[in-house]
């Protein structure tokens, strides 16, 4: 039994008149009989009662023309959620994100443009560090991944370098070198500082310790803080100075003002990790978003 010879009975029975129903459908009357005679021997039931020009169905028929009509409404339901997988509008994405990505901006924008072109995709977003989102991803726990560290090149993950931040000092607004044109090194030797806990990432705090002291000065690390509201909102407080990603100077947070210290060689590094193989077209969709936000000339296209 085929859903073809089921449209067909339909169509008949509803018009109770093959010829008119072979209109209907755009086929000849004949072979539209021989379909529902086929359909009636493959069941072993007459559903119709033949009278002169026109028919009329039996308790059996009008009984299956009831599961007919069923049948045909679940195979269209399917061959359109079918359609829409293809597309990729009946999906899911997970992303996993760190915490530089939102203020960068370019994450909250990719967001808000796969959003407006796809509100059907089930979209899930998991904060994770950069560690825990390369586990995850390998799981298959998440589709695409925003991390700092850059894992070693494997066969079934692809990356690109997203975006790339200078670090600035953060300080109080009232701070004397808040004033100046320039600070230099010089100037923040012995100044209380706020930085990330050395338990969270140790190699970062000695690569900012390192750099602290080929500049020539040493910070007098006093807080550790793991979220950069908070770091913010001490240095606001007079408490410490800090060095966070550039793009925290849109946020303009009160208070705080922001120096640049091109002399200092750090900055955040943030890459886009994603699974080299079975790609889900709601995937696809998402990274041709995330790359319409780019400047121009600032990441390569990804790969289809």
């Amino acid at each position: 039994m085929e859903l073809q010879q089921l449209r067909y009975f339909v169509a008949v029975a509803e018009m109770e008149h093959v010829a008119r129903a072979a209109e209907r459908l755009h086929i000849s009357q004949s072979p539209l009989s021989r379909q529902i005679r086929q359909l009636e021997d493959h069941l072993g039931l007459q559903l119709f009662e033949r009278i002169k020009q026109r028919v009329r169905l039996t308790p059996a028929g009008r009984d299956f023309l009831e599961q007919a009509r069923d049948l045909l409404s679940r195979a269209e339901r399917v061959e359109e959620r079918a359609r829409q997988i293809g597309k990729g509008e009946a999906c899911s994405v997970s992303v996993g994100y760190c915490e530089g990505i939102i203020h960068n901006g370019r994450l909250p924008a990719a967001l808000r443009r796969f959003r407006a072109a796809h509100p059907r995709v089930n979209l899930k977003l998991a904060a994770m560090r950069s560690g825990e989102q390369i586990d995850a991803l390998e799981r298959s726990l998440i589709d695409i991944a925003f991390v700092y560290n850059l894992p070693q090149p494997t066969e079934s993950l692809t990356s690109r370098l997203l975006t790339s931040e200078p670090f600035v000092l953060a300080l109080a607004d009232d701070h004397p070198l808040a004033a100046k044109d320039e600070v230099m090194p010089s100037d923040l030797d012995g100044m209380p500082w706020i930085a990330l806990p050395k338990s969270i990432n140790p190699a970062a705090r000695e690569r900012f310790l390192a750099a602290c002291a080929a500049a020539g000065f040493t910070p007098d690390i006093q807080f550790e803080v793991a979220q950069v509201s908070t770091t913010l909102g001490l240095v606001s407080a007079g408490l410490g100075a800090a060095v966070m990603q550039s793009s925290m100077r849109r946020m303009s947070p009160p208070g705080v003002a922001f120096k640049r210290i091109d002399w200092l060689p750090l900055g955040v590094d943030i890459h886009l990790l994603w699974r080299a193989r079975a790609q889900s077209a709601g995937v696809r969709h998402f990274m041709r978003a995330l790359e319409e936000t780019q400047d121009a000339g600032s990441l390569k296209a990804f790969s289809a």
